[in-house]
């Protein structure tokens, strides 16, 4: 059973709304958990705005040290944590511990930037003595998402602690039992009561009420777009700040030349990982036309060998969907493709009659038009297409208001950048996979987001420079 935790304290069931938490791999419930009401959300933030005023002025060095512990607690729970994740979420065990290795490491990244940023600097000039301190905001809301719930927790509360802010967490109802167990670890560190607080329930009704909280002054979310939307709006009826990391629709450019290969196993690779529930997962992938088939033949191969199963299991490489919409969400992209003259290279049926489980498809020669190539994926399908020009497919690669990630491989490093620096996106990963690291900025153009995450720009999202002017 889990309950809301405001000001270090497990809330009582009685009078609160009861939620059952299910097993992707079996659809069944395995857990219960009590949602926040709209005055639990108000005595949230009233406690981070009493907890705002201690852990605001304490100095960035005793933040830092706080924040260590804060790692080295989690770190010894992460295999617990990780069994957690795969339990609510659906993943592989090993790709949970990797979600879970993430987290220790935001948390100790985020100690090392409370210790080595500069919060305070002189400006000298203009016959006055002036000084621009690095002030925390106040109170921050942090909304996480079911693909990465603990991640998606650590990602946005790490750099908030460090800048000196307090947080009321919102878990997404799919996932909430991992972040909450998150959250007992991190109250369990000298934080002043109230830093960190978490609620849960009819996150709609629970996101409103904080948003509209005064007490409440920035809010950190990732998910969907339309929702993204929906609380930039609210934020800015409030006059808060908001960092939002949104979806994508990354592009993938496959150069003349490839070792097609080794480029098929990986962007194969991230296309399907965590069953394909990454925003910045290769969803539109061009392939010039003399190597399309014999790519699109490895992508099949690479789908047909994938064991799909409960993600507990030790030989299962690929877990359920995280709920029953996604599943409907991939027969409807599948019908379009293959509605719409795509080649189906790998599209067997699940051999699973119970649980969110969506089998991997490989379809070749999809049109751009085709929903696959239109919209974020977000499971375990791969769209392949053909090009003939480059000048052409670049074009076709930034017709999208999405802007997160993209991929170019190539047999010639140079040409590859040349090509990653004409895509419209946030972040670019050329003939390599990764696109975020922790000790630099992430995010999105376009509607992919708002703000960064990562390194010194994610704890500048929390920080305000105020002025100081002395008399010279």
């Amino acid at each position: 059973m889990f309950t809301p935790i405001i000001d270090n304290t497990k809330l009582e069931p009685a009078n609160r709304e009861k939620f059952s938490i299910l097993n992707p791999a079996t659809g069944q419930a395995f857990a219960e958990f009590y949602g926040a009401t709209k005055e639990d959300a108000d005595l949230a933030a009233e406690a981070a705005k009493r907890a705002f005023v201690e852990w605001s002025s304490t100095s960035p060095a005793a933040r830092a040290r706080v924040l260590d512990d804060i790692a080295a607690r989690v770190d010894k729970h992460k295999e617990e944590l990780a069994a957690q994740i795969t339990l609510e979420q659906g993943k592989p065990l090993d790709e949970a511990r990797l979600e879970m290795s993430g987290v220790v490491k935001m948390f100790e990244h985020f100690a090392e930037m409370a210790d080595t940023m500069d919060f305070s600097f002189d400006r000298p000039g203009h016959g006055a003595e002036r000084r621009i301190d690095m002030v925390p905001v106040g109170p921050v809301i942090v909304i996480t998402t079911w693909n990465f719930p603990v991640e998606t927790a650590a990602v946005h509360l790490a750099p908030a602690l460090a800048a000196g802010c307090t947080a009321v967490v919102l878990a997404n109802h799919d996932t909430p039992s991992s972040v909450a167990m998150l959250i007992e670890i991190v109250n369990q560190a000298n934080l002043p009561h109230g830093s960190v607080n978490l609620v849960m329930g009819r996150s709609a009704e629970l996101s409103e009420a904080l948003i509209k909280h005064p007490a409440m002054r920035h809010l950190s979310y990732t998910g969907s777009v339309n929702v993204g939307r929906v609380l930039a709006a609210q934020c800015g009826a409030e006059i808060m700040r908001c960092t939002l990391e949104l979806g994508g629709n990354a592009p993938a450019i496959v150069l003349p030349g490839s070792d097609i290969e080794a480029v098929a196993q990986e962007l194969i690779s991230k296309r399907f990982w965590n069953a394909g529930q990454v925003c910045t997962a290769p969803n539109r992938i061009y392939v010039n036309r003399e190597q399309h088939d014999a790519f699109a033949l490895a992508a099949g191969n690479y789908a047909r060998k994938l064991e799909v199963g409960d993600g507990s299991a030790g030989e299962t490489t690929m877990g359920p969907l995280a709920n029953g919409e996604r599943v409907q969400s991939m027969e409807r992209i599948a019908a379009d493709a293959l509605a719409n003259g795509a080649t189906a290279v790998f599209n067997e049926p699940s051999p699973h009659n119970e649980g969110f489980f969506s089998p991997p498809r490989v379809f070749a020669n999809v049109p751009d038009d085709a929903l696959g190539m239109k919209e974020e994926i977000f499971g375990p399908i791969a769209c392949i297409a053909p090009y003939d020009d480059l000048d052409d497919i670049i074009a076709r690669s930034n017709a999208c208001d999405l802007g997160l990630s993209g991929y170019v491989y190539g047999p010639d490093q140079s040409q590859a950048d040349v090509v990653a620096a004409r895509l419209q996106v946030g972040t670019v990963a050329v003939n390599q996979l990764t696109t975020a690291y922790i000790d630099a900025p992430f995010g999105g153009i376009k509607v992919s987001g708002l703000g960064c995450v990562g390194g010194e720009a994610a704890v500048s999202e929390y920080l305000f420079p105020r002025l100081t002017a002395a008399k010279g």
